[in-house]
């Protein structure tokens, strides 16, 4: 599709409508509202992109339904987000961090998101690193720092943690069989076989 395609699908669409779309596209997402306006894939797709870079689709899709883009967070992380919104690509980046940071770090999901997959989160620091932890997360950016340095202190005491929690159980285990082997009875055997 051309330019010029494009920009008379967006005229004939989208101008003067571009407020109504927005609000028919947070109440029944972007499948309905393509087949409601007889949009192809394609023609969709251009009227999606100027909706989310022109009139900050994105933003305020997810300012109206907050509690719900919140809670799929902390359940799923980032990535679901961005599937969730059809915003995988990475033209959409740029755009997708106003909606990160309203998500993530306006409402301290991110330690949320965190301390409920900490496990998870911690086995990937042990067998991956910081920095792919980091990038999972999305704060591998600079302006971060201070949410990652919070959030590494919450996996870092996790890993303590379990490690701690492993060392104690083994140390159970041997002073439990020590102290049983010491209280138990012991029987001779004879010749027979059979203990008296």
């Amino acid at each position: 599709m051309n330019i010029q395609d494009e920009n008379m699908l967006i005229e004939r669409y989208v101008k003067g409508k571009s407020e109504d779309l927005i609000d028919r596209y947070v109440q029944d997402g972007s499948t309905v509202l393509a087949e409601e306006l007889g949009l192809s894939e394609l023609e969709w797709q251009v009227v999606f992109d100027y909706l989310v870079f022109e009139r900050n689709l994105l933003y305020k899709c997810v300012t109206r339904n907050r509690d719900f883009f919140v809670s799929e967070y902390i359940k799923y992380g980032i990535s679901h987000i961005r599937e969730v919104l059809s915003v995988v690509d990475e033209k959409y980046d740029t755009v997708f961090c106003t909606v990160f940071d309203f998500i993530v770090i306006s409402n301290d999901a991110l330690y949320l998101h965190v301390m409920e997959n900490r496990d998870r989160y911690a086995t990937a620091l042990k067998a991956r690193g910081s920095d792919f932890v980091r990038k999972v997360l999305g704060v591998w950016s600079e302006k971060y720092t201070e949410n990652w340095q919070k959030v590494l202190d919450l996996l870092l005491h996790a890993v303590c943690d379990s490690i701690f929690s492993e060392t104690t159980f083994d140390h159970g285990l041997t002073a439990f069989s020590r102290i049983f082997n010491n209280v138990r009875e012991h029987r001779p055997i004879y010749k027979s076989g059979i203990i008296i």
